[in-house]
């Protein structure tokens, strides 16, 4: 029998079996992703004994070459990849090659290489390097490990000096090259190999589609803000043709046509120079109305409207701005919150009852920041230094309050559910990027390495009281460090799991972010872009948008600045807003003047 000749696959699959082999994991990655998404599958794998290229002889007869029986024709036919294969038959997502998240052992590019672990310390020359994917608080520092069976085994930490995301280089797909600066080279050597073969079989090296689905096609841009900016953009509840944009000098109703004279917007409210400011919007749970809070003259309002536009209902105004309107959840009751520089008030309004005023508000000091309902009889509100635990009836008062050591740290977010029977809080600051867990004494500090800009908690697609199951809960968070993190916060081990470090990209600050109403997907913003990734897999994004002219813009060095001072200019950081509709098949994203409708259905 005569021995085939050598190609580039019987080459290219002994350096990936090396890199396998010797523990350089992501470098074979990279490899795999330029050159065969299954090289497991060539004809001649089977015949390549492990660690065959460590030097030691071995003898081999005539009928059983290095590369076996295989005739070159049939070899090539079959290791060839079709530009249609390479983008189905995967469900995994590719491990990126040498980000920060793997060398600090958490995750790469949405999967986990380890949970996320101890503090990582910084070397003496790095001052104040915020520390991501920490997986334990409280005292404990062990990194756990995942091996190919998804089992933990305790590690010791490695200390690794962790760059920030302008010296990370993202390419296209959100992926993290393979370019290592060169003072961080020596500690890259020092650190633990990344095995990804045992025996023979490639394990957690499986490509996902190769490239992201292009939502343009399925897009209609509404021009809805005129000289203002959208801040707000929410659907009408089970009703993919009626959204709602808002900013602060304008609220507009927008009625999608099946014919073809385009959506219809109504105006609900204009300011012409009245001092006139929106500050919050909310829909009825049943959609039939929506309420709109106004504040001018140093008091705030509220009015009802139907879904013609229809002023129906004036509530009681207060003596401050309503920061919040928040509806429980098929329920009739809304909680409003309005705030000024020195304290709060919650009132409750009971719209089924309609009283001439509001039931005696709860008084708090300072300023209350966001607001979640738990049920219809609990919800909990954030604040400075303090987590509020309320219960509802027909009032609202303060059951239990939370305080965190630094009375000064502002709670910007609050999101809350049921972990089996028992009830969960999580709160996040902004501007430090921390998580805290006050109904079960746990934190994170550091969990970005830059603000966050929004939490939401996955739902459960069963139940929407009860979106989690077990004694753990899944968090999604957004940052201007241009990553959105997904979190299984362990109630039982007091530990912060990051499960999936999605990358949005160089420069591309996630400045919103919010799980599809099933909770299968999540979607982040950028100022001009959007990502859309599988919650469960996370990986590369499966579809993407980019607003029409951006890169013509960014060509032409055109870039918003807020101008800090006569010389000096900071980079903007612009609201954009994310809704999906009731069934998930539909995205609203306002960025500046514009509204997108994006359909997710082809």
């Amino acid at each position: 029998m005569e021995q085939p000749d050598l190609t580039s696959h019987h080459v290219n699959y002994l350096i990936w079996r090396y890199l396998q082999e010797s523990g350089h994991g992501e470098a074979a990655v990279t490899l795999q992703r330029a050159w065969n998404h299954d090289p497991q599958s060539l004809p001649f794998a089977p015949y390549i004994r492990t660690h065959a290229l460590d030097g030691n002889p071995t003898p081999f007869t005539p009928s059983k070459y290095f590369f076996g029986p295989v005739s070159l024709e049939l070899e090539t036919q079959k290791g060839q990849i079709g530009p249609e294969e390479a983008g189905t038959g995967t469900d995994q997502a590719p491990v990126s090659s040498t980000s920060k998240a793997a060398r600090e052992g958490g995750v790469s590019n949405g999967h986990p290489t380890a949970e996320a672990g101890g503090p990582q310390v910084p070397p003496a020359t790095v001052k104040n390097a915020r520390k991501s994917d920490r997986g334990e608080v409280n005292g404990d520092e062990v990194l756990m490990d995942l091996d190919t069976n998804g089992v933990g085994t305790e590690k010791k930490p490695t200390v690794v000096a962790s760059p920030s995301p302008a010296e990370m280089n993202v390419d296209g797909d959100g992926d993290v090259n393979m370019d290592v600066q060169p003072d961080l080279q020596e500690q890259e050597a020092a650190a633990a190999p990344t095995f990804t073969l045992t025996t023979g079989h490639s394990v957690g090296v499986q490509i996902s589609p190769a490239k992201a689905a292009d939502l343009s096609p399925n897009t209609t841009i509404l021009d809805v803000a005129g000289d203002d900016h959208v801040t707000r953009s929410l659907w009408r509840p089970n009703d993919p043709t009626t959204v709602l944009a808002a900013g602060d000098t304008f609220c507009s109703l927008w009625r999608l046509q099946s014919t073809s004279s385009g959506p219809v917007q109504e105006k609900v409210v204009e300011s012409r120079g009245d001092g006139n400011c929106v500050s919050a919007v909310a829909w009825h749970p049943k959609g039939h109305k929506f309420a709109v809070a106004t504040y001018n003259d140093m008091r705030g309002s509220i009015t009802m409207y139907d879904v013609a536009g229809n002023a129906v209902d004036l509530l009681p105004e207060v003596p401050r701005m309503i920061t919040g309107l928040h509806w429980a959840d098929n329920s009739s009751h809304l909680i409003v919150v309005a705030s000024d520089s020195k304290i709060s008030e919650l009132a409750i309004w009971d719209d089924s009852l309609r009283p001439d005023e509001f039931p005696s508000p709860q008084v708090v000091d300072g300023s209350i920041y966001d607001l979640c309902w738990l049920g219809h009889k609990q919800a909990y509100a954030s604040g400075q230094g303090v987590v509020y635990e309320c219960d509802v009836d027909s009032s609202i008062r303060i059951a239990k309050t939370f305080s965190w050591g630094e009375s000064d740290r502002v709670w910007s977010f609050v999101r809350c559910a049921n972990a089996g029977s028992s009830p969960v809080a999580v709160a996040a600051s902004s501007d430090t990027a921390a998580f805290w867990v006050p109904t079960h004494d746990m934190h994170l500090d550091d969990a970005h390495q830059g603000d966050i800009t929004s939490i939401e908690m996955r739902p459960h697609p069963e139940s929407s009281e009860k979106i989690q199951l077990g004694q753990s809960v899944v968090l999604a968070s957004a940052s201007t460090d241009g990553t959105v993190k997904i979190w299984q916060i362990d109630l039982e081990a007091k530990r912060f799991i990051c499960l999936h470090r999605l990358v949005l990209g160089q420069s591309m600050p996630a400045l919103a972010a919010c799980f599809s109403p099933d909770g299968y997907a999540v979607a982040a913003a950028s100022r001009d872009s959007l990502f859309i990734w599988n919650a469960e897999r996370g990986g590369t994004a499966m579809a993407t948008w980019v607003v029409p002219g951006s890169d013509k813009a960014k060509s032409e060095g055109e870039v918003d600045h807020t101008v800090n001072g006569q010389n000096g200019s900071i980079e903007s950081l612009p609201d954009r807003s994310l809704s999906w509709d009731t069934d998930g098949k539909k995205l609203a994203f306002g960025f500046a003047k514009q509204l997108a409708l994006i359909n997710l259905q082809r």
